[in-house]
């Protein structure tokens, strides 16, 4: 049972090769952001498998962002949407929310146009009310009316984003054990709110 808890990811990061480098970046935001996010180049151990370890990431993912840029393939798109959306058919609460980078084309995301389910980096990828209405279509949560996500900048908070980082590391890496990471994190939300 605490193997389910070690597998599941907030997001899982798809993309092009030609957008790799960008993706990173926006899945370190994300990571600052306190979500657990499935990138290939984090998650996949060199040599095993890749097309059985993505499928993998996929099934394990609550949401799945289909990232497309400039150069993006729109065929490898279109194959991309569709393999998630075959996902969502056996799960309703899976999420999947195709995000524009910077420079990419809108028109790959046609059919998600008139739901106004997409987010736009079109302001580049520092765009704070874009990770913010990505971070809230991750959650499962409305954009409201704008945004509020904490940044990090906080340099205050620095020790204990640090503290929660190191927690989910542990789990990650299987160290400690659900109950005792569970705990820790606890303590450390409480020594946040009594501040």
């Amino acid at each position: 049972m605490t193997t389910q808890l070690l597998d599941t990811f907030d997001v899982f990061l798809c993309h092009a090769h030609v957008d790799a480098k960008i993706v990173e970046v926006l899945g370190g935001k994300l990571d600052e952001a306190g979500l657990r996010v499935w990138l290939d180049k984090w998650v996949l151990v060199p040599g095993e498998h890749w097309q059985q370890g993505m499928a993998r990431g996929l099934d394990q993912a609550k949401t799945c962002a289909v990232c497309v840029g400039k150069d993006t393939p729109k065929g490898w798109f279109r194959e991309e949407i569709e393999r998630a959306l075959n996902r969502r058919t056996k799960d309703e609460s899976f999420r999947v929310i195709p995000v524009i980078l910077p420079n990419g084309d809108s028109k790959l995301i046609d059919d998600f146009l008139e739901l106004g389910t997409w987010v736009d980096f079109k302001n580049g990828i520092d765009d704070t009310e874009a990770l913010y209405v990505l971070v809230c279509g991750v959650t499962g949560k409305a954009p409201g009316r704008g945004p509020h996500i904490d940044t990090g900048k906080d340099p205050e908070l620095a020790p204990l984003r640090a503290k929660l980082k190191s927690i989910r590391a542990l789990r990650q890496e299987r160290l400690i054990d659900d109950d005792i990471a569970l705990e820790y994190q606890r303590r450390v939300i409480d020594e946040i709110m009594s501040r």
